[in-house]
């Protein structure tokens, strides 16, 4: 028996559209397992340049016998994008064939030239020739073409752990540059969350600070975190002991995103 599948949307889980079959009494209910997946050989800080090819390589396995894999590329620009006519959202479904009940799957992805800049997801599903799926893998890719805003912070040094402590002030100095208007600037503290974390969703509790700043101008071509954001962050003497994250997103007026991050320790 084989199983066929079309996708047609990007959508986890419900983008698998069985076709109808004969299913016998004694069906395999195993699903299949991703057991490793890298783009360019990494599972996290995956940087890619629009205009080059990116490739993914998959390790899956199952009980009785492997059935398709999907590759799911889409933007992640969520509701903080202005979402710029110039910008060119880029998305891409691959169907790859699989046989046997171990395979090692090496696929190359073109990533257009004139893609947005920004943050993607890619989504790595597995069914079996039963029909059955697998758990889902998801990978952040950030793909850069060069236009993005470019985000420079002088102070804290964000290469590396920063400690805070409860009670103090975290100030942000530095510049976010571009060479077209710039239209958006966002920033949040947060507790950390782990990285396979699919569904989560920030909460009021988990925020330090956030501040969502709107640049109205069309010639903001820089934006300096004291003199334009005054971003000074109180840090709460009541707040948690822990490992937190500072994420600075810029956008410009043509739609491409640039996301710089930072470990922050309150103690």
């Amino acid at each position: 028996m084989k199983t066929v599948f079309k996708v047609l949307l990007p959508i986890v889980g419900s983008a698998f559209l069985m076709a109808s079959c004969d299913k016998d009494d004694d069906n395999d209910t195993t699903a299949p397992i991703i057991k490793s997946a890298t783009i360019d050989g990494n599972v996290e800080d995956i940087e890619v340049q629009a205009g080059t090819a990116m490739t993914f390589v998959v390790e899956v396995s199952d009980n009785e016998a492997l059935g398709q894999l999907k590759l799911d590329v889409h933007d992640n620009f969520d509701g903080h994008t202005h979402k710029s006519t110039a910008s060119i959202s880029w998305a891409e479904v691959q169907i790859i064939e699989l046989s046997g009940t171990d395979q090692v799957v090496t696929q190359a992805m073109n990533v257009p030239a004139e893609a947005t800049a920004g943050p993607y997801h890619a989504d790595i599903l597995l069914i079996d020739a039963e029909g059955n799926e697998g758990e889902f893998v998801e990978r952040s890719i950030m793909i850069r073409n060069g236009s993005e805003p470019g985000i420079n912070i002088t102070n804290p040094d964000l290469s590396g752990e920063v400690h805070a402590s409860k009670g103090s002030t975290l100030s942000l100095e530095g510049m976010i540059t571009d060479d077209v208007d710039l239209a958006e600037i966002y920033i949040v503290l947060e507790e950390e969350h782990e990285e396979d974390d699919h569904d989560h969703k920030s909460t009021q509790e988990e925020l330090l600070y956030e501040m969502d700043f709107d640049l109205t101008g069309s010639a903001d071509v820089s934006w300096d975190f004291q003199i334009d954001g005054n971003v000074n962050i109180a840090i709460p003497a009541n707040a948690e002991t822990g490992h937190y994250e500072l994420t600075i997103r810029a956008e410009d007026a043509e739609g491409n995103i640039n996301i710089l991050s930072g470990e922050i320790h309150i103690m």
